[in-house]
Order: structure tokens, then sequence, then C-alpha cells
């Protein structure tokens, strides 16, 4: 009696500690190939915006940076959002969107680390190479220019 006492919490825990872990590793994997199909889709329609970065006060040109957005034809849903920054460095970041909500974002720098997260529902499912405070800004600018996206369509 005391072994089967001792054994289904022991089972339980061991249930709920892997569960979550295999739901997301297939959302992971689900969510690469999303965007390695988005990266390839030549039908979307796309707009370039190019210009110079500045600095704070917005007086010195420290850089320039390409925007791309990718969206369906109609112009209501947006699939992806390149955001490109040259500087000393070269930043990319790439924020990919499935039925009108965030799922990845990945950012490429010049030291090689390739950063990721996945999203879904709202909240961070994973992290690769990445902070709390990197993950913040990540996300915000991704509500930032889907916003504009929003707006501008």
């Amino acid at each position: 009696m005391k072994l089967k006492a001792l054994l289904l919490p022991v089972m339980s825990l061991f249930m709920v500690a892997c569960g979550p872990k295999l739901n997301s590793d297939a959302f992971i994997k689900s969510t690469d190939a999303y965007a390695l199909k988005i990266n390839k889709n030549t039908d979307l329609k796309q707009t370039l915006t190019r210009g110079a970065l500045t600095d704070a006060s917005g007086f010195k040109d420290i850089g320039t940076f390409t925007y791309q957005e990718k969206f369906s034809q109609d112009e209501h849903a947006l699939f992806q959002i390149k955001n490109s920054e040259k500087t000393d460095q070269t930043l990319t970041e790439n924020y990919y969107f499935k039925a009108d909500k965030l799922v990845l974002i990945t950012s490429t720098s010049p030291s090689g680390n390739t950063k990721k997260l996945y999203i879904k529902n709202g909240k961070v499912i994973s992290r690769v190479n990445i902070g709390k405070i990197q993950e913040k800004i990540l996300i915000n600018k991704a509500k930032l220019f889907k916003k504009q996206f929003k707006s501008a369509h």
C-alpha cells in the first residue's frame, strides 16, 4: 500500500514534467517549418523600405535600415517582417506571424549566434541564446511593427 501511495505522486510528477516539453518540441518543429515555408513563398506580396538610422537626437546618421513586410495579396494577413539594421555591425531580425499572432522571432548578428523566441498564444514557449531583457525588447518591437502594418493596410 505504501508503495502505491509513493508511486502515484512520482508518476504524476513525471507525466507533468514530460508533457509540456513534448508539446513544445512539436510546436518548435512546426514553427521552424512554417518560417521556412514563408521564406520560400514567392506568392506573398512584399513591401521594402530603406532609410537612414540616426542617433537619439535625430541629427547624426549612424547607419541604414531595410524593412520588409510579407503579406497576403488582399493585404489583410501579415506573415513576416524582416528588419535589418547596419551600423558598425549588421543586425537582422525576422518576425513571423500566423493567423494574426506572433509565433517566432529570430535575430542574427555578426557574433554568429542566432537568437530565437518561440511564442504560442502570447507566451514564450522557448528561447535560444537570448536573455529576458532582449526578449522583452524584441516582443515590443514586434508589437510596434504589427501595429504599423495594421495602420498602413
